[in-house]
């Protein structure tokens, strides 16, 4: 079924010249932008609320609360309990998530379009008369914090964590917006509260929308039921600057697990503003031709070739005001040095020669793998959020091919230097 839905989107995707320019109407609901993808091919509907906001407006020691607020909004409010909340929306067949980064937040509905005002009723709702009942908060708290306390089990996830704060430190950016085993138990019902309240009435919002011209109808709905209007507040976030960066380029982070068989690797750093607000193509594909994939420069030397490893793989991903990039694997304790060394003599070799069929295969797939992640509407809206959020034109995503088809093998090896000289 997934396949056949795939394809489904892709032919109807590219039957026209531009899907966007076709079919995308912006308007005004009540001060609230909504970009809306009018079209009528299935009765389904996704509507995703960006919200300028996201973790970084956690309070100090108390990092989680954003995600916390968002995630129990289904818990209980001044009406319903948990349970007829989560059978009012399984009756309409809904989907919902939520998700935060440090910079902003979004909220995804998704469901059938004869049901879309009912379900939206109940989601306004939430947001609007959510009570976090210290029951299902300490519930909630209880399992996040088991699953903290069981990282050391899970090698590869506690190695992720630490790298992602030992590189972003003094970023701002380096509390997960998941929080802590600290931050969660300071977090109270009083505080996830404040901070909906501070989401609804505060933080500019806007709305995208994909689904046949019915979806007007919910026009009433975020006006009336959840009474968002032009809220002012974006958040300020800081931008990374090089001054962050702290050590050298050699600068080691030893974390030690008793009777661990397996030796976790992260190497990176994160990228400035001035990093991330650039090149977004060349980067992306620069870190899709080193280690994105079966094919990929890392893993066709350190698995395929050399045995070291059973996956490896590279990444370049940003946000506004800050981005991270970094190689991840994992091998035998026995073979630690050998490996960092497999991957250094891989990525110098990548910045002074690059093979003509390894690039243009590796061309083939970005331009692939480009569309299949646009598959799924949610995707498709999650990406248009993203854009809008970084200032990038819409436009980029159909020339996509024609801006990965321009670029070059020097301007590869350039870029991999500056990602990843180690």
């Amino acid at each position: 079924m997934k396949i056949l839905t795939a394809l489904v989107f892709i032919i109807s995707f590219g039957a026209k010249a531009n899907y966007l320019e076709d079919n995308l109407r912006r308007e005004n609901w009540n001060g609230v932008e909504v970009v809306w993808l009018e079209d009528d091919s299935y009765p389904i509907y996704d509507v995703s609320v960006y919200f300028s906001a996201g973790g970084y407006t956690d309070a100090k020691g108390k990092y989680g609360e954003t995600q916390l607020a968002f995630d129990l909004l289904s818990t209980g409010t001044t009406r319903y309990k948990q349970k007829e909340i989560l059978n009012t929306l399984e009756f309409y067949g809904a989907s919902y998530q939520a998700s935060v980064t440090h910079e902003f937040s979004s909220y995804n509905v998704s469901g059938l379009v004869k049901d879309a005002v009912p379900t939206m009723k109940m989601v306004c709702h939430m947001f609007r008369n959510a009570t976090y009942p210290n029951r299902e908060l300490k519930k909630s708290v209880k399992r996040i914090k088991t699953g903290l306390r069981n990282l050391p089990s899970n090698h590869g996830s506690l190695a992720s964590r630490i790298f992602r704060q030992a590189s972003l430190e003094n970023t701002g950016y380096e509390n997960p917006v998941g929080g802590t085993l600290k931050s969660l138990g300071r977090i109270s019902s009083g505080d996830l509260k404040k901070k909906i309240g501070f989401f609804n009435d505060e933080v500019k919002k806007r709305i995208y929308i994909k689904g046949p011209k019915e979806m007007k109808s919910l026009k009433a709905v975020f006006t009336n039921d959840c009474k968002w209007g032009s809220g002012k507040t974006v958040v300020d976030t800081p931008k990374a600057t090089k001054k962050e960066r702290k050590g050298s380029a050699n600068t080691v982070y030893l974390a030690v697990v008793p009777k661990a068989n397996q030796a976790q690797i992260r190497i990176g750093n994160f990228m400035t503003a001035e990093e991330a607000s650039r090149d977004y193509e060349l980067r992306d594909f620069t870190s899709q031709y080193l280690g994105g994939g079966f094919t990929s420069r890392l893993m066709q030397e350190i698995r395929v070739a050399r045995g070291l490893t059973y996956t490896i793989g590279s990444y370049a991903s940003e946000q506004n005001n800050y981005g991270r990039k970094g190689i991840s694997t994992f091998t035998k304790n026995e073979t630690l040095v050998e490996t960092l060394s497999a991957v250094k003599e891989v990525l110098e070799k990548s910045f002074k020669e690059i093979n003509d069929e390894h690039f243009q295969m590796a061309k083939r797939y970005a331009k692939g793998s480009y569309l299949f992640g646009l598959e799924s509407t949610s995707a498709f809206l999650s990406n248009l959020i993203y854009f809008d959020h970084v200032g990038r034109s819409y436009d980029e995503i159909y020339k996509f091919p024609e801006l990965i088809n321009g670029l070059t093998k020097d301007m590869v090896k350039k870029k991999a230097k500056e990602l990843f000289n180690p």
